[in-house]
């Protein structure tokens, strides 16, 4: 059943065998877990149900292409003082008001940045006001800038302001859908960073085409020091390097005080010296 929700788009719970979707349907078409779309039928970060699995609706910020089916992809948006995290200077915010006017300021990089209408939706703002007041927000739609003109976008959210913010008295960061920018693993530290495992897809995606990420669940990932379960007790899998997974005694060998991200946990038995690249997949379980 769909139903019309206050923003105009259509709220869809529809079942599909064992599939279900929880999300704003956008085209009303269906998209298999399976299969790559140009068009964006769902918001980012709809949920997928299929048998034990779940997945999230993505954006491919660049190609995915062999061997991503059995290597995780990462978030490729850095939050940092010269990127989306950027403070922006901030207007001022009225108490009950469900959008503000956010100075573009070219998000801190060197050059303008366009901003597509709604390229926003589904991420976040957060705001500080004075006196240390702060808010949080989803993102519910934005204005479109051109290589900053306008200098300002209009932002949306999901809940009215329960704070006030006075014009020059507060700033604001932008953050993106986590789901928006997903790249393959190993992408990042390229451009001098770091970074964190968002799921895995199923097939292949074209650079800017939308997807079903896989974030929970069985599946298989490929090993980057031995296979994980291959020493007595190490059932615990962690993000390794461009993608691959490590088991407990490679990610406490890594260095001194290096805690690398835990994705799931081995799905099956193993023995010593024989590890299990089966892994039950916990990132986002809906």
């Amino acid at each position: 059943m769909s139903v019309k929700n206050k923003t105009g788009y259509i709220d869809a719970k529809r079942v599909y065998g064992t599939q279900m979707v929880n999300g704003l349907s956008l085209t009303g078409t269906k998209q298999e877990y399976d299969e790559v779309s140009a068009i964006q039928n769902l918001t980012l970060g709809s949920a997928l149900k299929v048998d034990e699995r779940v997945y999230h609706y993505a954006r491919a910020g660049g190609a995915l292409v062999a061997p991503c089916t059995y290597r995780l992809q990462v978030n490729g948006d850095i939050q940092s003082p010269v990127t989306w995290g950027m403070a922006l200077a901030a207007p001022g915010i009225a108490l009950g008001a469900s959008s503000c006017n956010v100075t573009h300021g070219n998000y801190g990089l060197p050059v303008a940045t366009s901003v597509a209408a709604n390229e926003l939706v589904g991420g976040w703002i957060e705001i500080w006001g004075a006196a240390n007041a702060f808010m949080w927000r989803r993102i519910t739609s934005n204005t479109a800038s051109v290589l900053g003109n306008p200098a300002t976008l209009t932002i949306t959210v999901d809940r009215p302001f329960n704070i006030a913010v006075v014009a020059g008295a507060g700033v604001v960061a932008l953050h993106r859908n986590d789901y928006f920018n997903v790249v393959m693993g190993g992408s990042v530290p390229a451009i001098v960073g770091y970074e964190s495992a968002v799921g895995i897809t199923p097939i292949p995606v074209p650079i800017n085409n939308f997807f079903w990420l896989q974030t929970f669940g069985p599946c298989f990932i490929a090993s980057q020091l031995g296979n994980p379960g291959a020493v007595i007790n190490f059932r615990d899998v962690y993000y390794g390097a461009a993608g691959t997974i490590i088991d407990k005694l490679a990610a406490e060998g890594a260095g001194a005080n290096i805690g690398p991200q835990r994705i799931g946990y081995i799905s099956g038995a193993s023995t010593n010296g024989d590890g299990n690249n089966d892994v039950n997949l916990q990132l986002a379980p809906f």
